[in-house]
Formats: C-alpha cells, structure tokens, sequence
C-alpha cells in the first residue's frame, strides 16, 4: 500500500474535522438544540441508559431506534451532556468526506476522488449536520459507508456480510435505508454475473436480516404486529397532506387511541385526503414538496449545494451514456424522490444526499474538462465559471431579498 493511499484520507478526515469544530463552536453553538424533534431522541436515550428500554415515555416505536441508540452509548461512555455528543457527532461526520473519496477512488480517477472528498469537508449540508440533535447526524455516515461497503462487496463473503450489516444499521437509523437493500440487489445483477451476483446478494441479505431480526421480534412482542422500523408513516402521511388552513389539533386527533392504532388511523386520515383532493392536487402537492425539498434558502442560501447542480446533473448524463456500473451505485440518491414527492420534502433531508450529489458532480466536472481541453476552450470555460460563481455569490450575499422574491413568485 502506498503512503499517499493512508495519508490523504488522514488529511481529508483533518480537514473536515476542522471545519466542522469551527462552525459547530462558532457559529451554531454547542449546546444549543433547535429542532422539536431532538426532544424525543433524547428522551428515548435516557430511558435507554436508565435501563427502562426503547421509550420516550408514552410511546415506544415513535422514532426509529439507531440513533437514540448512538446517543445513548455516548451518554453512557462520557455522560449525559449536548456539548458531549455533538463532538461526538462532529468525528462522525469528518468521516463522510472521507469515505466519499474512498467511493471516488472505485467509481472514477484518483484524482477526481481526492476534489470530491476535499470539497465534502466544505459542503454545507453535510458541515451542519452534526450541529443538530437530529438522525440525519449518524444517519449520512451509515448510508455513505454502506455504498462503500456495497462496492467492495464482490470481493469477498466478508465485505458483503459487512454491506448488509452496514444496510440494516442505516435502515435503523431512518426507514427510507429499507429501500436500500432492493436496490443493491438491482446494482449486483447489473455488476457480476447472475451467479455471483445471486450469492453475494443473499450474504448480503443475510446479514442484513439477521440485524433486524431482534428489533422485529422486540416490535413484534410490543404491539404483536410486524414492524419494520418504527411507526412514523401514518403521521408523516397526515401531515405531509394536511388540509390547508387545519386546525392545530387535527394532527393530534388520534393522541388518545394505542400507538399502533393511531399510526393505522393517522394513515387512513391522509389517504382519504389525498383520495378526496384527487390526482390534480396529489400532483400539485407533490411537485411543491420536490420544490421544497430541492429549495437552496435555509434560510441563507446554501452555496456549496447550487454551485455544482449543472455539474452533477452532468454527471447523472455521462454515466448513464457510458454505462458505467460502478458509478450507478451513486444513483441510490434518486429513491428519495420519490418518497419526497409523495410524504416529506423538508430540506434538511436533503443534505442526506450530499455524498452523491458531489460524486456525480465530481465525474461530470472530470469529463467536461476533457472536452474543453479537447476543444481548446479553456479560457471561455473559466470566463463561464466566473460568471456562475460571481452569480451566486451575489445571490449569497443578497440572500435575504432573494429569498423573499422567490416566497412571493412561487408560493403565492
């Protein structure tokens, strides 16, 4: 193994570990806690470190376990401090940047690989993430070592028992990682041939199963139903197609009946909605929540993510021209379109996908260069860059009447 094959991706977890310390310290604060949703992650890790099992206190498959569970090792190690844990979050996201360079390094050039992985330690989305009390914090870092893991995972019985492991602890983490699995089946048959792609498929799916099967035997004992993660569908349905103008208490209309039934019910409430609304405003509705998903105002204007967006939808293009299948393992970002489109397009989950974005971004960025260097266009391509640069870093710095003149155009 060569040095600079242990060194850069030392140098890459430095360097994000850096920049995430300085924003986290600086600018957002150790200890402050923002989002209504950190609450029950936390009150979850408590009763978990004060032996009373997976509960907030009311109810017990509320909130999927993997991240609760994160905290709650953390809490048990160092004690129970916010400050604590987001440091802890802080090593954890340092590790993304890193693990999309080892991804780069399987999918394109080295060189292109180690761009990737220095702009990720730069990436917005990604460098907040540890500063919220939030499943997104560990839950980027799974998915991304689970591509990781997928990619190596023909070589050896081990590595696809370890991708499948990585896939279930990601599918604990949030729900939307059960999609995952279908996908890397699809990704082997397109990769080896049937034979080695049907053994490697089932190791991984055994190992997969075989991380799940004491959280199904714990929800089937709870509720006597089969629960694959936790019971969020039913409310994430309801509030996702709320009746415009709804009063606060109908999402709260089913608190009174067991949590099983309320998720059953809450469910039933949102499709009848969507059902009494009809395909015209379904559509409607969806394409508002893709706009709100992709939406780059946070409400300050999210640089890194706009800057490489005709980049990567470039690199979507080549690598489907050129059919190249390891660089298909990236396309796993698309299953949260659909999802957005018909539940939730919160723009912090979008940041999820940061990984890929930069690597698709990072491959068409690679190509483009070839054919201006081919083409002697340098000069006009910088000029062009220039321009798109200096466009958006006057949109930053005038960020907030920006924003409002986008809210008046498309939401009024």
């Amino acid at each position: 193994m060569k040095s600079r094959d242990i060194s850069t991706p030392v140098y890459i977890f430095l360097a994000a570990l850096a920049v995430r310390l300085v924003y986290v310290v600086f600018f957002f604060g150790l200890t402050l806690v923002l989002d209504a949703d950190s609450a029950d992650y936390l009150g979850y890790a408590k009763n978990i470190v004060a032996g009373l099992g997976f509960t907030n206190g009311t109810y017990h498959a509320s909130r999927p376990p993997g991240y609760s569970y994160f905290i709650a090792a953390v809490y048990s190690i160092f004690g129970q401090s916010v400050p604590i844990l987001k440091t802890a979050q802080i090593f954890v996201s340092a590790l993304i940047p890193v693990f999309i360079y080892l991804i780069g390094r399987r999918v394109t050039s080295r060189k292109t690989a180690v761009i990737a992985g220095g702009f990720a330690c730069l990436y917005f989305g990604l460098v907040r993430e540890p500063a919220r009390i939030l499943s997104e914090s560990t839950f980027t870092c799974l998915f991304a070592f689970s591509i990781l893991l997928l990619l190596e995972s023909g070589k050896s019985k081990a590595y696809a028992a370890a991708c499948g492991a990585a896939l279930a602890f990601t599918a604990l983490t949030r729900p939307v990682g059960l999609l995952v699995p279908p996908f890397a089946i699809l990704w082997l048959l397109l990769r080896f041939p049937a034979k080695k792609a049907l053994k490697t498929g089932v190791m991984v799916l055994l190992a997969f199963v075989a991380i799940m099967t004491p959280w199904w035997y714990r929800n089937y004992r709870v509720f006597g139903a089969f629960i694959p993660v936790c019971l969020e569908t039913g409310f994430a349905t309801k509030a996702t197609h709320a009746p415009p103008h709804s009063p606060p208490q109908y999402l709260c209309s089913n608190e009174n009946l067991p949590e099983l039934e309320k998720d059953r019910q809450d469910l039933k409430d949102g499709l009848s909605v969507i059902k009494a609304r009809g395909a015209r405003e379904f559509l409607k509705g969806g394409l508002i929540t893709m706009f709100t998903f992709l939406y780059p105002f946070m409400p300050a204007y999210d640089l890194t993510y706009v800057l490489i967006i005709p980049l990567w939808l470039f690199g979507v293009y080549f690598v489907l021209r050129t059919k190249n299948i390891q660089a298909l393992s990236l396309f796993v970002m698309f299953e949260y379109f659909p999802l957005t489109f018909a539940f939730c397009g919160t723009t912090r989950y979008r940041h999820t996908l940061g990984p890929y974005f930069i690597l698709l971004a990072a491959i068409g960025a690679e190509e483009l260069w070839r054919r201006i260097k081919d083409k002697k266009l340098e000069k006009a391509a910088l000029s062009a860059a220039g321009l798109w640069i200096g466009l958006n870093l006057t949109i930053l710095i005038y960020s907030e009447p920006v924003r409002l003149l986008v809210k008046r155009t498309f939401w009024q």
